[in-house]
């Protein structure tokens, strides 16, 4: 099935009845100002259906998340990008696949403004900045910080006028080219790198405790921002899902040289019962009893 993105959603953001059988899901979508706008939406798919969909030129702040973005909590991961023009084209979503997505676009004049510098100097920072750290798509991506998470928690949770939400998104937009400056200097900082190493043997050691980040951080001279930026760049994953990834794999390795002695196991992986279990399988594939009937 082939659809188009305009003709998804009525006027309230809700998905239209003719296109239910393949799509659930809304949108909600703020002009704040006229080059500013907000976007959150939610799509599954309830066949497979390829969707075609138009972009307008401008810088994108988006944050991808795996259900509905209701708390930053439920954001996974940060991608900035700069479009050059207006593009089209198709994206593919399986039957049961979930794309969810919180955007905000501005235009690189209005930025410009903002923080006091021309249009040109803005799209040449940006230009460099995806030339730099940009992956085969041009797209920057940044791991959610508690920084970041604070910022956009007011953006989420606002209900009055849309002045003081654009200001929200000022601050949020602020804080995000500051970590992509820090993400510069760890890309090519030899000595933070060197701490960024140590970081990730500490966690690998089977004595680490549950990740503390500022105890971390502190441990191998970075601050906290640094630390979860630079671990994501030189690992690939975000700090969190590596500990835990490494928590559970030194957690197996115990369950298969003694698969009596679980409950002790659970209890020195810093996990409770049930974010053991559910640790486990999205690590394996199968619950920690499977695992001890195969291995």
């Amino acid at each position: 099935m082939q659809l188009n993105m305009r003709d998804v959603y009525d006027n309230a953001g809700k998905v239209k009845e003719e296109v239910a059988p393949w799509l659930s899901g809304h949108k909600q979508l703020l002009a704040l100002l006229p080059n500013l706008q907000l976007l959150n939406q939610h799509l599954i798919s309830n066949a497979d259906v390829s969707l075609h969909e138009e972009a307008r030129s401008g810088l994108y702040f988006s944050f991808l998340g795996a259900g509905p973005i209701n708390t930053a909590k439920d954001i996974n991961s940060v991608q900035i990008s700069y479009q050059p023009k207006n593009i089209n084209g198709h994206f593919f979503m399986a039957k049961g696949d979930e794309y969810s997505l919180l955007q905000t676009r501005i235009s690189p004049a209005h930025l410009a403004a903002v923080l006091g510098e021309t249009e040109d100097q803005i799209i040449q920072h940006f230009m460099a900045m995806r030339d730099k750290l940009g992956n085969e798509n041009a797209v920057i991506q940044l791991p959610i910080t508690e920084r970041t998470i604070s910022a956009i928690e007011p953006i989420l949770a606002h209900k009055g006028h849309s002045i003081s939400l654009a200001g929200y998104l000022y601050s949020l937009i602020f804080i995000l080219i500051e970590q992509l400056q820090m993400l510069s200097h760890l890309s090519q900082c030899e000595d933070c790198q060197s701490k960024l190493f140590h970081a990730q043997n500490l966690i690998e050691t089977p004595e680490y405790d549950t990740l503390n980040i500022k105890h971390l951080a502190q441990q191998v001279g970075l601050n906290t921002e640094a630390l979860a930026i630079g671990f994501n760049l030189i690992v690939g994953q975000p700090i969190e899902s590596y500990c835990t990834r490494s928590r559970i794999k030194f957690a197996a390795a115990q369950l298969r040289q003694n698969p009596t002695a679980k409950s002790h196991i659970v209890a020195q992986s810093g996990f409770s019962e049930d974010q053991f279990e559910a640790a486990f399988i999205q690590h394996f594939g199968v619950s920690s009893h499977q695992y001890k009937q195969i291995h």
